[in-house]
């Protein structure tokens, strides 16, 4: 076995090649992740010109890719080495063994003390490997993966560090024994959607409210302006204004929630999500039945007053114009107990389990 460093043509269309054969080969899971790999190979992304990226393939003596992932270092989060858009061959630990030694190398370059394993960057593209319901299609933005990834790294003795899902099975009524509070914050507050007519305020206004409600976020890092405007462009060209409820008390933004639905359903199995997607689901009609909720934050001073559920209830309002019967939200961090305890109210209960990895760099 040896090291490969993606660097030319060639290398990056063999990085590819394998995560779009594998994904193929299972038919199981849709490969979310495949156009963003593509953006940072073409070096388009403003987001990663402040990482350290490194894609690295583990060849057998055939010259076949066994294990692959694009290691990164952002230098505003300079605990961790990340080993991001990990894939695998079953089989292979003494490859995954070798592709974290070299993670571990790079680390002690940058003065890392850890590999976090399942981190894609930032944590706003992505967190974690699928621990739970490996039976069942991947969600817009979740990671789909058979369970020998995760005995990988159980394997190789690293923490888990783990998350959670939530779903709610019908929406209808599902708030309404908070219909006195929801009311009373609404009285309070004004709920407004994105307006793409003031894209620039509105995105910034997102940027805002991620850096001051995630500063104690494990992974969290401060995102720029330019970060935000650049991904939101890309997600709007997906969803609609009402995708993106904020909460103002008078003219001061304190509180967002973000969904959209799940655009998994448009693709089969083992494709490559892309924009012909979003066209089918234009031209043909086709409805989308489950609702992803991505994220939500609120400043501070106003967590304690309900307010994430009022933007709960924002989106289910908006639901019944998209006729979706089924909503999961994104993964949430078991070790956040306040978010765990809200969606514990407002759901059916707990879905999917995902887990990210960690490692001491020796």
């Amino acid at each position: 076995m040896r090291i490969k460093v993606v660097e030319g043509k060639r290398e990056k269309k063999q990085f590819l090649s394998f995560r779009e054969k594998k994904y193929k080969s299972e038919a199981r899971y849709i490969d979310n992740s495949y156009y963003m790999i593509e953006t940072i190979f073409a070096e388009k992304l403003h987001f990663t010109k402040g990482l350290k990226v490194m894609p690295v393939m583990i060849l057998d003596d055939g010259e076949n890719v066994l294990c692959e992932a694009i290691i990164a270092y952002a230098p505003l989060l300079p605990e961790y080495v990340q080993v991001c858009f990990f894939e695998a061959l079953e089989g292979c630990s003494d490859a995954v063994e070798m592709l974290l030694d070299h993670a571990a190398k790079l680390g002690r370059e940058y003065g890392c003390k850890r590999i976090v394993i399942g981190l894609s960057g930032h944590v706003n593209y992505g967190l974690g490997f699928l621990a739970s319901h490996y039976d069942k299609v991947n969600s817009f933005s979740s990671p789909g993966n058979s369970e020998y990834y995760n005995e990988y790294f159980k394997g190789l003795g690293c923490q888990t560090i783990k998350l959670n899902s939530y779903y709610a099975q019908t929406l209808d009524h599902k708030l309404d024994r908070y219909s006195a509070l929801i009311s009373k914050l609404r009285r309070k507050y004004d709920f407004r959607t994105f307006d793409k007519r003031k894209f620039e305020y509105y995105a910034k206004a997102y940027t805002d409210l991620n850096n001051a409600c995630f500063t104690e976020h494990r992974y969290y890092y401060h995102r720029d302006y330019e970060d935000d405007l650049e991904m939101l462009k890309e997600l709007f060209f997906f969803i609609n204004e009402d995708s993106l409820y904020f909460a103002f008390d008078g003219d001061r933004p304190v509180g967002f929630i973000l969904w959209y639905p799940d655009y998994n359903e448009l693709a089969k199995p083992g494709e490559s999500f892309g924009t012909k997607h979003f066209f089918l689901n234009k031209l043909k009609g086709k409805k989308i039945k489950t609702v992803k909720v991505m994220e939500w934050g609120v400043l501070d001073e106003y967590r304690g007053c309900g307010l994430p559920v009022a933007l709960v209830d924002c989106v289910y309002q908006t639901l019944s114009n998209y006729n979706c019967s089924f909503m999961e939200s994104s993964w949430i961090l078991e070790e956040n107990e306040d978010s765990n305890s809200i969606c514990e109210m407002i759901t059916d209960g707990r879905y999917k389990q995902y887990a990210v990895y960690e490692k001491e760099i020796g």
